[in-house]
């Protein structure tokens, strides 16, 4: 799942009505930039913040992917040397009338960086669509107070990540609280810069993710609160993913060991680096569950 901005200034309303997302190629054939070939990225379950007039209005979830659409009456008239045909993404509207001004968006994300909506010192980029990381999104969420269900798919992992009410199954379409902000926090304890479990190496706050040991889906209600044992910091530019996709796994003693068997070379070289290093979020507290994902991925295995 990721996480997108859409600024819709001339049509918000219509477009969030419609549940659409619409854009075509440059006119006369210029170049096309991100700003428009993202709407080819975005994927089933992925999470737009849509942006009208100064303000984050409206929070969907992407439902269909991209296909070729003529231009539809939502969308204004095309510029000069624009041309009718383009690409359309359906989304579901989980949150509307919502009221962030966007100088409080640009505190919760990275400005200035490359594809962001936001150039340095918090100027609006005006780009149709504009990419954020995992870190933005789920920050952005719980400062809205909307919370979504994610199911990516994985067997390990994070199968839904946010949680509302008394009990971590009972997910609203709004909330003023998630899960997994809140287990994020306890584990930062306050800290804009932490280590990688897996691969030891520090990175700011934004590029470490709250994951679950065991899957979420498999634990009860008592282990999804139990903080110290559910879930460790793990960074999200590579470790993140080989450990919910079952790459990596940690052994009774909290060395890291090779998981499933790697599809290609790139993946082959980024496991061994890992492998045999010490886990730092093994103890007396995580170890059951790293056992269980370990037998997880044994069961996967195993099955024809």
């Amino acid at each position: 799942m990721r996480f997108w901005w859409a600024t819709q200034n001339k049509n918000y309303d219509d477009a969030i009505a419609e549940g659409t997302l619409w854009t075509c190629p440059r006119p006369n054939g210029r170049k096309l930039d991100n700003a428009r070939s993202f709407i080819k990225e975005l994927s089933a379950g992925d999470v737009v913040f849509h942006h009208a007039h100064s303000y984050l209005r409206a929070v969907s979830v992407v439902t269909d992917e991209w296909r070729n659409v003529q231009r539809p009456p939502a969308y204004s008239p095309a510029r000069t040397g624009e041309l009718d045909e383009g690409w359309l993404v359906k989304v579901r509207p989980v949150a509307t009338d919502l009221q962030m001004h966007y100088t409080d968006a640009a505190k919760i994300i990275e400005c200035g960086r490359k594809d962001a909506p936001f150039h340095r010192g918090a100027r609006p980029a005006e780009r149709f669509l504009s990419s954020l990381i995992q870190d933005e999104g789920l920050h952005l969420l719980d400062e809205l107070g909307v919370a979504v269900l994610e199911t990516d798919g994985a067997f390990l992992g994070r199968p839904d990540n946010w949680w509302s009410g008394q009990h971590t199954d009972s997910v609203a379409m709004t909330t003023l609280r998630t899960e997994q902000a809140d287990l994020r926090r306890h584990l930062l304890n306050g800290k804009t810069a932490a280590a990688c479990s897996m691969c030891g190496k520090s990175y700011p706050s934004r590029l470490l993710i709250a994951g679950h040991i065991k899957p979420r889906h498999r634990c009860t209600e008592e282990e999804r609160k139990d903080f110290k044992a559910c879930a460790m910091l793990i960074c999200s530019i590579g470790c993140d993913t080989l450990f919910e996709w079952g790459y990596i796994q940690v052994d009774q003693t909290g060395r890291i060991r090779a998981g499933k068997d790697p599809e290609t070379l790139a993946v082959k070289e980024a496991v061994s680096v890992l492998t045999s290093k010490h886990c730092l979020a093994f103890n007396a507290h995580t170890a059951a569950s790293f056992w269980d994902h370990s037998g997880q991925l044994e069961r996967v295995e195993a099955q024809p």
